[in-house]
C-alpha cells in the first residue's frame, strides 16, 4: 500500500510540475515552480536516505528535480 502512495504522489507532483513549468510566466508560478522543485527534491533524497528508492517509478528514478528550475526566466 505505502509503494503505491509512494508512486502516485511522486507521479503527481512531478506530472504537475512538467506542465507547470511550461506555462510558469509570471513570479507567482515561478515560485509554485521553486516549491515544486523542494517538495519533490526532498521526496527523492528521503526514499534514497530510507533505502527505499527501489519503490520511486523507473520513470522517475533517475529524475534531476534540478530540471524544473532550468531555463525559466
Amino acid at each position: 500500500m505505502m509503494e503505491n502512495y509512494l508512486k502516485d504522489v511522486i507521479d503527481q507532483l512531478i506530472e504537475d510540475a512538467l506542465e507547470l513549468k511550461k506555462n510558469a510566466n509570471d513570479e507567482f508560478e515561478k515560485g509554485k515552480l521553486f516549491g515544486y522543485y523542494e517538495t519533490i527534491s526532498k521526496l527523492l533524497s528521503q526514499a534514497e536516505a530510507f533505502g527505499i528508492s527501489d519503490k520511486v517509478p523507473l520513470k522517475w528514478r533517475n529524475f534531476l528535480p534540478e530540471e524544473l528550475l532550468s531555463n525559466i526566466s
